[in-house]
C-alpha cells in the first residue's frame, strides 16, 4: 500500500504559518496595550502629585502667577492622560481585533488538522484491511495445501 499523503499538507502548512503569524500580531499589540497602560497611569500619578503641590503650595500662600502656572500645567498634565485613556482604548481595540483575528487562523489550522488525522485514520483502516486480507489469504493457501508445508521438511524419505 501506498505511504500517507495529506493532500491539503501545503494548505495545513499555510494555516499553521497564518496561525503563527496572527499569535505574533496578537503578542505585540498586547505589548503595547501594556506600555499603553503604563504611560497612563504614570501621567495619572503625576497629574495626581502635580494637584497635591498645588494644594500644598495654596495652603501656604502663594502668588497668582505661581497658581495660574500650576493651574496650566495640571490642565496639561489633564489633557495628557485624556489623551493617554484613549490610546489604551485604541489600543485595547487592537488587542481585541487580533485576538478575533488568531482565534479564526487557530480554528482553520484546526479544521485542517482534523481532516489530517481522519485522513490518517482511514489510511491505517485500510492499511489493516489489507493486512488482514494478505493474512486469511496466507491462511487459506495453508489450509488448501496441508501437504505442502510438511513435505519439504521431510525431505522426500
Amino acid at each position: 500500500m501506498a505511504p500517507f499523503r495529506f493532500r491539503a499538507a501545503a494548505a495545513l502548512d499555510l494555516r499553521r504559518k497564518q496561525e503563527q503569524d496572527a499569535g505574533a500580531d496578537l503578542a505585540r499589540a498586547e505589548a503595547l496595550f501594556r506600555e499603553a497602560i503604563a504611560l497612563s497611569d504614570a501621567a495619572d500619578v503625576q497629574r495626581t502629585r502635580a494637584q497635591a503641590d498645588q494644594a500644598a503650595q495654596a495652603s501656604r500662600g502663594i502668588d497668582m502667577a505661581t497658581l495660574f502656572w500650576h493651574r496650566n500645567w495640571i490642565t496639561r498634565l489633564q489633557a495628557t492622560v485624556t489623551d493617554l485613556r484613549s490610546d489604551v482604548r485604541t489600543k485595547g481595540a487592537a488587542v481585541d481585533e487580533a485576538k478575533r483575528r488568531w482565534q479564526m487562523a487557530r480554528r482553520r489550522r484546526m479544521a485542517l488538522d482534523r481532516m489530517r488525522e481522519r485522513a490518517m485514520a482511514r489510511h491505517r483502516a485500510a492499511e489493516q484491511r489489507e493486512e488482514l486480507k494478505m493474512i486469511d489469504e496466507l491462511a487459506r493457501l495453508r489450509f488448501m495445501m496441508p501437504d505442502a508445508g510438511e513435505g519439504g521438511m521431510t525431505g522426500g524419505n
